[in-house]
Formats: C-alpha cells, sequence, structure tokens
C-alpha cells in the first residue's frame, strides 16, 4: 500500500518514499527540541541528545546531525524510560501565586509575606503526605516580564526573607535570563514586573528510590549477523545487527542495536561505545 499510495504518485522508490517519512518525523522532533533550546537562548550544540523511548534511538543520531550536537546518549532499557522516571520520581508538589507588581514597588515585608504563605500551604500538603519537616525540600522560581511585556520568563528567586540586595538580585537574575533568551536586556531605569511566586514541594524518601545502575535480569537473545539498511544520500549499506554488550569499547557506525524495547541506529560517521553504567555513547567522528 505503501508503495502504490505514497512512493508511485510521488515518483519515489519505496526506500527514498520510505526515508522522506523518516525525515518528516524528525523534523518534528528537532522542531520541539529548538523550542526549548535556541528559542530559549541555548545553543543546543553545547548540549548532548538524549534519545529514549522505543523509537527514539533510530532517530537520535540523525536529529543530533541536522542540530549540531555531537554526542548522544542512549540510557538502558530505553524504551521503559518513562516508566522508570514514574516509579523513581519523588512526591513534588507545584504551586503558584499571582502577583502583578512592580518588583521595586513591593518590599521586602511584601515580598517575604507572599512568599512564606506559599510555603506554609507547600508544607502543609507535604506533612499530610505523610513527610516529616526533615525530609521536605522548597525552590522558589518567579514569573518576571519587563512592564508592559505579555510574555513572562521563570527565574530561580532567592531563598529566606527579602531585603534590596535580594530584589536587586532577582532582577538582575532576570536581565540576564532576558539577554540570553532574546539577545539584549534593558537598562536599569526599566520596571521589571513580578508576575507569579511558584514554590516547587519535595518530599524525600528514608532512602534513595534511584539506584546506582540498572541491573536487567533478562539477556536479550543473540542477533548477530547482518542485513542491509538504507540511509539516504550513503544508500543501502550492508549493516552489522548487534545487542547492546556487543558494542564494547568502540564500535564504528553502520551498525543496528536491538533490544526486546527498542531499536539503535548508528549511522555512518558516528562510533558508539559503552559507558560504565551501560550507556550507548554515539559520538559524532571527527
Amino acid at each position: 500500500m505503501f508503495a502504490e499510495t505514497i512512493a508511485k504518485p510521488l515518483g519515489l522508490s519505496v526506500e527514498r518514499a520510505a526515508y522522506g517519512a523518516h525525515l518528516i518525523a524528525a523534523s518534528n522532533m528537532i522542531r520541539a527540541i529548538k523550542a526549548v533550546s535556541s528559542e530559549r537562548g541555548r545553543d543546543p550544540r553545547g548540549f548532548a541528545l538524549f534519545g529514549f523511548g522505543g523509537s527514539g534511538p533510530i532517530f537520535a543520531a540523525r536529529m543530533a546531525d541536522e542540530i549540531g550536537i555531537r554526542r548522544v546518549v542512549i540510557p538502558p532499557s530505553p524504551g521503559l524510560f518513562s516508566s522508570f522516571g514514574l516509579l523513581y520520581a519523588d512526591v513534588e508538589h507545584h504551586f503558584s501565586r499571582t502577583f502583578n507588581k512592580v518588583l521595586r514597588a513591593a518590599g521586602p515585608a511584601d515580598l517575604t509575606r507572599a512568599w512564606n504563605a506559599i510555603a506554609d500551604e507547600a508544607r502543609a500538603q507535604l506533612r499530610a503526605d505523610g513527610f516529616p519537616d526533615d525530609r521536605i525540600t522548597l525552590k522558589r522560581a518567579a514569573n518576571l516580564h519587563y512592564k508592559g511585556q505579555i510574555f513572562e520568563l521563570t527565574v530561580p528567586a532567592p531563598d529566606g526573607d527579602f531585603d534590596d540586595v535580594k530584589i536587586a538580585a532577582l532582577e538582575d537574575a532576570f536581565g540576564e535570563e532576558h539577554l540570553r533568551t532574546y539577545g539584549h536586556r534593558a537598562g536599569p531605569e526599566e520596571p521589571v514586573e513580578l508576575v507569579n511566586m511558584q514554590v516547587v514541594a519535595r518530599g524525600l524518601p528514608e532512602t534513595p528510590r534511584v539506584p546506582d545502575r540498572i541491573t536487567l535480569a533478562r539477556t536479550d537473545a543473540p542477533t548477530g549477523g547482518a542485513r542491509p539498511a538504507y540511509f539516504g544520500d550513503d544508500g543501502w549499506l550492508d549493516t552489522p545487527v548487534l545487542r547492546r554488550a556487543d558494542i564494547g569499547a568502540s564500535r564504528a557506525g553502520p551498525a543496528i542495536i536491538e533490544e526486546y524495547d527498542a531499536t539503535c541506529v548508528i549511522p555512518p560517521g558516528w562510533t558508539a561505545r559503552l559507558d560504565d553504567y551501560g550507556n550507548i555513547l554515539i559520538d559524532r567522528d571527527g
């Protein structure tokens, strides 16, 4: 059906049309990465790309190539990554209150009183969840903008009682975030408005939930051998089919890593290795 409904009307071979569908899916994910990196003033080339999910490791290296990221990390059991997160995540509550005042005009006492009220509510919630005070942590944040702007930026807010020094530091932190995100910041005379106060309350378990490493009880069945795989401009290549443990200290692409819950593709021009925790590290050659 794909050949008749997609490839033939486009005048493409089946593999070229399928690769085009692959690129469209990758481009949608690339847009999502840019929305939380370059569009927020962060250069994605300074980060590693984490590939998880059942199909994420198929796309990760080619996506990284497009963005300019030079390292990809594929964790153990990538198809179960979200499940691990659900099991190991700490209990966390998010609280937010609207403030809508110019920061300099608010006054230290007003800011301290308002943030303390949110903190008291957050602690009460975690106490009701069964956490004693010594296993409760609170983190403050502020949504700010220059007066008259529509959109806000979020920056960490200082702990403890406010004074003029902390207010100035919070205003400066917003200016730096504005510069990083939009490429400029206003002068010191421009009023900064505090739109929302936020508190993230976390209840810490008695013993850490996250293990030092994930050890899988099962063993993947051996795959071995090779099969032709299509790599776009590189065409069809005979590609080794491996288990994660077969990667060893270094494995140059192309290669396919087959696992119970995911498939990982190492394209030509990339080299993979296993780290001490069983992660696949895929690095761009050169």
